[in-house]
């Protein structure tokens, strides 16, 4: 240490930053790039070597990738033909379930008609065709309005386009609020015990049905105004316009409306008497 009043030798240290800038490479990255420049090249068998596996490497690859390709091409067509065979059978299951509600439809006027002559009351028949079509267990005409509703456009991409079956629920509780009578689905009659319910789609009973969705609706003179009014018909309108959904949504009023009969239920309940044993004469009278 020296004394008070004297000053040493003053230091100066070396800029790091500067020194590094001066020389940016490790000493070690520069001895490794000498000793590169003057390692004698590979013999010639090596370079061949090299250059024949790698080629090999590449033919292997393109061969890989060539059957990938022959497969994807040739499974195509049974792929096509599978699809166009599931399309078909579909369309004819649809066309043989359209033909037995038809025929179902048939008995049912058919058993209908036989019940009314065995009746042999025409009070008692009229009450029961009252009955049927407030049941939906027979064909009804009238005055009403149809609602159509549809999935938005990108609805194959958007789970928000999708119609559910609570937007259907929705609709159809709003029409019988406001008094109709009889309702149907992509003509599909609603009775009491018809569910309208997911399942893998949406199914109306034990029917599906698909966009676009058609709610034909039959009531008194002032159903068209008070629905088309009601805060219901207003929420779907409002999202008709709203861009994350655009769901098609038309309230049309429409006369002579026809909606089929809807396939008799189950009965859970009800059972067929025993007849009754008629009576025998007493022994000698």
């Amino acid at each position: 240490m020296n004394d008070k009043g004297t000053k040493g030798p003053r230091i100066y240290q070396a800029d790091f930053l500067t020194a590094l800038f001066r020389d940016p490479l490790d000493p070690a990255y520069v001895q490794a790039a000498e000793d590169k420049r003057n390692k004698p090249p590979p013999p010639p068998w090596k370079v061949l070597t090299r250059k024949v596996i790698t080629l090999i490497c590449l033919v292997v690859i393109g061969f890989l990738f060539a059957v990938a390709y022959l497969q994807v091409v040739r499974d195509a067509p049974d792929r096509e033909k599978v699809r166009a065979g599931l399309i078909t059978r579909i369309n004819q299951q649809k066309e043989r379930t359209t033909k037995l509600a038809a025929d179902a439809e048939a008995l049912q006027d058919e058993v209908a008609t036989l019940r009314d002559l065995a009746l042999l009351d025409p009070a008692q028949a009229q009450e029961l065709r009252h009955l049927e079509a407030a049941t939906g267990v027979s064909k009804v005409s009238g005055d009403g309005l149809v609602v159509r509703l549809a999935d938005g456009p990108d609805a194959a991409t958007n789970s928000k386009a999708r119609i559910l079956d609570y937007d259907l629920q929705q609709l159809v509780n709003a029409l019988w609020s406001f008094g109709a009578e009889a309702v149907s689905i992509n003509g599909r009659r609603l009775t009491s015990v018809s569910a309208i319910r997911k399942g893998g789609g949406i199914y109306v009973g034990d029917f599906p049905v698909v966009s676009p969705y058609e709610i034909s609706a039959i009531g008194p003179p002032d159903l068209y105004d008070n629905f088309s009014k009601s805060l219901t018909a207003q929420i779907y309108r409002d999202l008709a316009q709203r861009p994350e959904h655009r769901f098609g949504f038309k309230i049309t009023k429409q006369d002579d409306l026809v909606l089929p009969a809807a396939l008799l239920p189950e009965l859970r309940y009800a059972k067929v008497p025993n007849p009754s044993p008629s009576p025998t004469p007493s022994g000698g009278r």
